[in-house]
């Protein structure tokens, strides 16, 4: 549905996804994206921050959706957890990230197929970091290093953790990338509702309580905003994996009218 510019005047508008962190809740972003794509929309940026970048690396880096689905499905935790001593984190990130570098086969960030941003939080600065360039799996790892489950990343003078400390759905980014039309994906709404059951949800609450206030103002520059219903799925639960996929697809099911009717406008 969409394309690149053609011409100064005429050309098709682009479309850009913001895809927010959520851990488990996450999954359903690959439900939105087969929603967009099956209606024949073409995307065009990502952006992406903590789990939103892990979907955004695997959709940006050409793999098909049938094949990350299945990931999604099968996956079991120890392939991407390393638990190590409660140092800096629960877990160290480094399983994530070879698993991450052999799926995306080492690629760089400006060498992906589909242009893709990540957004991570520097702890030494207290600011949000964009990363654009340089080695894709790294860069995802910093993004989704959840304060106190995942050892940070260290680049250079940077401390790096999730970019959802600071921007849950990083809307602003996908805009300055060049999207003609934004559509932001939020997994944590409704935080407040599912049952905490261990520390994995409690970190995660409470990021998402903190940063609830400033999220809405900022997804307010949005021009589509989906929000699965997923409030009776915890952050931390995997054995939901096809129910959460199944509800991003339902979720963006219903935005497509008012999809069409925002790109009409635009074109």
């Amino acid at each position: 549905m969409t394309r690149k510019k053609i011409g100064k005047e005429h050309h098709y508008p682009l479309l850009g996804l913001a895809l927010g962190g959520g851990m488990a809740r996450g999954f359903a972003h690959i439900g939105v994206i087969k929603a967009l794509t099956r209606q024949g929309f073409s995307i065009d940026y990502i952006a992406g921050s903590s789990m939103g970048s892990v979907i955004g690396l695997l959709y940006a880096s050409g793999l098909p959706l049938s094949t990350i689905e299945e990931l999604a499905l099968n996956l079991k935790r120890k392939n991407w957890v390393d638990f190590t001593v409660p140092r800096e984190g629960l877990v160290s990130g480094e399983k994530l990230e070879s698993l991450l570098s052999l799926l995306t086969r080492r690629r760089y960030l400006e060498e992906l197929p589909l242009p893709l941003s990540v957004t991570a939080t520097d702890l030494q600065e207290g600011c949000r970091v964009v990363i654009r360039k340089g080695f894709a799996a790294r860069a995802v790892r910093a993004s989704s290093a959840i304060p106190g489950i995942f050892k940070p990343v260290k680049a250079g003078e940077k401390l790096l953790v999730d970019g959802g400390v600071l921007e849950r759905v990083p809307v602003e980014e996908v805009r300055k990338m060049g999207a003609d039309v934004v559509i932001a994906v939020d997994v944590s709404s409704g935080v407040e509702e599912y049952e905490v059951n261990n520390i994995f949800d409690i970190i995660s609450r409470t990021i998402d309580i903190m940063s609830k206030e400033l999220t809405l103002y900022r997804m307010q520059e949005a021009d589509i905003l989906i929000t699965p219903y997923l409030k009776d799925i915890s952050p931390s639960d995997f054995s939901r994996v096809e129910e959460t996929i199944a509800r991003g697809d339902e979720a963006a099911c219903k935005a497509i009218p008012g999809l069409y009717s925002i790109l009409k406008k635009e074109v």
